[in-house]
């Protein structure tokens, strides 16, 4: 059986807690909580979750068209999460991330190599992983966060079930069942909420945190095609 590297076994060993963005690579749910990025201070002052029963958070669906820009952006991603024995982990890997009207396109990279790739085209979802990656990780949630974070948000309200909303100023986001900000979004110096700087993104249900910086736009050719 051919050994993995330290640095494959590290991510391998973090991905059943990472779903991801991207962004981003993502963590799955329930892996605990953790506080948000201090970049962001509307991520920071995301309301705790109230006792009451909740949903399963909602998986958005959205076409790519109504992104209504193209995008071609090359992304560093934080990842925070709590394990289940509380202790505290941070990971970091690159993105590369192509959206147009007719298709949105993901490949995430750690340690030069590829952990998966993701296109969507409004109907079918597509997905390539590589070997190494785990089964928990969940590509439906990383194009959710990633729809959450960068469509407009009267596309996001509209798609969300009865219970749900979406509330926004400049800077900032939160995705809301009743009174509890499930999802707390920042966008620290872009009051215009387009994120093509730096997105802070808290997911207090399931309990980790992306922080997902742009660095430049993201090379030609067909890099992050699955």
């Amino acid at each position: 059986m051919r050994r993995l590297s330290p640095d494959r076994l590290a991510w391998r060993d973090a991905m059943p807690a990472l779903v991801s963005a991207l962004v981003t690579a993502w963590v799955s749910a329930g892996c605990g909580t953790s506080a948000p990025p201090a970049a962001s201070p509307a991520v920071a002052a995301a309301s705790p979750a109230p006792a009451a029963a909740a949903a399963a958070t909602p998986l958005l669906r959205l076409a790519p068209a109504a992104l209504g820009r193209t995008l071609a952006w090359q992304q560093q991603i934080r990842v925070r999460f709590r394990d289940g024995a509380g202790a505290d982990h941070v990971r970091e890997l690159q993105a590369l991330l192509e959206a147009d009207a007719g298709t949105t396109r993901l490949a995430a990279l750690a340690g030069g190599q590829v952990l998966a790739r993701l296109a969507w085209d409004g109907t079918r979802l597509q997905v390539s992983r590589s070997p190494w990656a785990p089964a928990e990780l969940v590509p439906e949630r990383i194009l959710s966060d990633l729809q959450l974070a960068l469509w407009p948000s009267a596309a996001v309200a509209a798609a969300l079930p009865p219970g749900w909303t979406l509330a926004e100023g400049p800077g900032w986001r939160e995705l809301r069942q009743g009174a509890e900000a499930v999802v707390a979004i920042g966008y620290p110096g872009d009051p215009d909420n387009r994120g093509d700087r730096l997105i802070a993104l808290a997911h207090r249900r399931d309990g980790y945190t992306l922080e997902i910086r742009n660095l430049a736009a993201a090379p030609a050719g067909d890099g992050v095609r699955p």
